[in-house]
Parts: structure tokens; C-alpha cells; sequence
């Protein structure tokens, strides 16, 4: 059996900080509500029981309440927040902004607890499923960290077997998209050197989910991906989070003859990124978009350096 613990750093207890982080940044507001279980599970593709505990903690903690019919909405008064010192490749007005997330430190036995002298900086695999994607992720993490950020193909992961078990990099990192799914697999492997994985949370996934659900019944929906393979797994998503309301046409730049059928097919918003947008609206002026440009949240970036930084010293 592998040695590492994931219950140091559960991904219930991930989303929670990184949840809390985003209420204290009043990127939701008191009174506001948050995605109801269901659908923040179906959209993230997270087990149920990973949400419900996430927000069962953050109403124990005073940041949420439940409400009828499994309504979810944020406190007012938040509790009192701390502020995070200065880490690199965060600006001092993210900073500011920023919520303190817990400590991670290693155990005995625990990968967090071996020193990696052999290298001069840490190195972390970063893995998710569409190649544009994890290369912006990657290039996006190590200027923000200073840290070796190796991007991977999900798909490709038993190739970096040997060297994670060689204890070559210190975390993974992924998406909570797909953070069970590498977390599965990780568990497959044995060692002393197995790392923990973490997940990013990107905002523009819960400004999709909160943008949708205002959407009246039988709205058509525009899918607008730079690959069909992830314009399909962004409907999914949708379909997942229980959004029968909607109604998807699925296009991707990668067959520029199906964004066209998305443009005929006259939907009430298209959700894509801003690439496909540019193309978009070379196609017709006015178009009602909602780009889904996805990022690292800086609290995602800050509880990866918390981590790493913790375990090497």
C-alpha cells in the first residue's frame, strides 16, 4: 500500500479553503448563493459526499448557511479573516485580498517529511487532459511559483510512474475537474515517495455555473471550445450539474464548420474561450459571450506554495 496519507490534505478540505478564500474576497457576497451540491459536484465531476462535507465545514465555520430545498448561501457576517504575507508571483494587491489557508505539514513516513536536496528548486507534475490546457497551467504555475512545472496528459500519466515513485517530484497538481480521477491513480502506485495531489479551483468554472443557472428554461446554449474534446467534457459538465434547463449546441475551432452551426442555431449566451470568441465575432458583431478563459486561482497557487514549502525545509 502506498504511504502517502491524502487525508493530510483531503479534497473535501481543499475546496472548502478554497471556497472560504473566494467568500472573504467577496468574490461571493453575503446572502449570495453558492451551487447547490448537485450542481457544483456535476460541473467539478466531484463524488457528492466530497461537496456536502465541504460545505458542512464551512457552515460549521460560519461562512455559509443551509437553506430550503438544499439552498446554500453565504453568511453575513463572514468570520474574521487573517492576511497572508507577501509569497512570490502574487501581486501585493492579490495579497491583500487573499485569504490565509491552513498550514500542511509533513508526518513521519509521509513524502512531506523527506528532503529533496538533490534539486535546487521543487518540482511538481502538473496533469489534466487537453494539451493547449496543460501547458498554460504549467507555464502559469512555475512563473508564479519559481517552481519545475512538468506538464502531463492525464492519459499519459503511467509514463512519470517510475520517476513519482522515485520521488523525483514533490506534488501533483491538477484541476478539480479531475483531481479524483488523479488521485485514484496515484493510489495505484507504492513507495515512500508517493506525493499528494492538489486541485486548482478556477474561477471562471463557478462564474459559468452561476451565469447558466440564471438562464430561463429552454435557453440554447453555444459551447465554444478551442478542442472539441474539451468544448464536449465543458457540456458534460453542464449536463452533470443536473442544468436541464438548457439547451447545448457544441461547437470547437477544431471544426470551424460546427461553430457555424453554433452561430445558426441563435443561442441566448455561448460560453467559450477567448480565442473562439475572437473568431466569433468576426462572424457576427453582437453576440452575447461568456468567456471561459480558465486560470489558476491565486489561492490554488498560494496553498501549493504552503505546501511544497512546508515539507522542504
Amino acid at each position: 500500500m502506498p504511504v502517502h496519507d491524502s487525508s493530510l490534505i483531503s479534497i473535501s478540505v481543499q475546496l472548502k479553503e478554497q471556497l472560504k478564500s473566494l467568500m472573504e474576497q467577496r468574490i461571493y457576497q453575503p446572502h449570495e448563493q453558492l451551487p447547490t451540491v448537485r450542481a457544483l459536484s456535476g460541473f467539478l465531476r466531484l463524488n457528492r459526499d466530497t461537496v456536502q462535507k465541504a460545505y458542512e465545514a464551512l457552515e460549521a465555520e460560519g461562512y455559509v448557511t443551509f437553506e430550503n430545498e438544499g439552498e446554500v448561501v453565504v453568511a453575513d457576517p463572514l468570520p474574521k479573516k487573517s492576511v497572508l504575507p507577501a509569497a512570490s508571483g502574487t501581486s501585493s494587491r492579490e495579497q491583500k485580498d487573499a485569504a490565509v489557508l491552513p498550514p500542511v505539514s509533513g508526518k513521519p513516513g509521509h513524502p512531506a517529511s523527506f528532503k529533496r536536496e538533490e534539486r535546487t528548486k521543487p518540482a511538481i507534475l502538473f496533469a489534466e487532459c487537453n494539451v493547449v490546457q496543460v501547458q498554460e497551467y504549467a507555464v502559469e504555475l512555475e512563473k508564479s511559483t519559481g517552481y519545475t512545472v512538468k506538464p502531463c496528459l492525464i492519459k499519459d500519466l503511467d509514463q512519470f510512474a517510475t520517476s513519482i515513485v522515485n520521488g523525483y517530484y514533490d506534488l501533483v497538481v491538477t484541476t478539480f475537474l479531475h483531481i479524483e480521477e488523479v488521485q485514484k491513480w496515484l493510489d495505484r502506485l507504492e513507495g515512500d515517495n508517493v506525493p499528494i495531489v492538489i486541485g486548482c479551483l478556477l474561477d471562471s468554472n463557478l462564474q459559468s455555473i452561476r451565469d447558466l443557472q440564471q438562464l430561463p428554461p429552454g435557453s440554447r446554449v453555444g459551447i465554444g471550445g478551442t478542442t472539441w474534446e474539451g468544448a464536449h467534457n465543458f457540456g458534460q459538465s453542464i449536463i452533470n450539474a443536473g442544468m436541464t434547463h438548457v439547451e447545448l449546441v457544441i461547437g470547437a475551432m477544431e471544426y470551424p464548420s460546427s461553430l457555424d452551426e453554433v452561430l445558426a442555431a441563435k443561442p441566448e449566451l455561448i460560453v467559450c474561450t477567448s480565442i473562439v470568441g475572437a473568431y466569433l465575432k468576426r462572424q457576427a458583431r453582437f453576440l452575447p459571450l461568456l468567456i471561459e478563459d480558465r486560470f489558476l486561482n491565486v489561492q490554488s497557487v498560494q496553498y501549493i506554495q504552503q505546501f511544497v514549502e512546508g515539507f522542504r525545509q
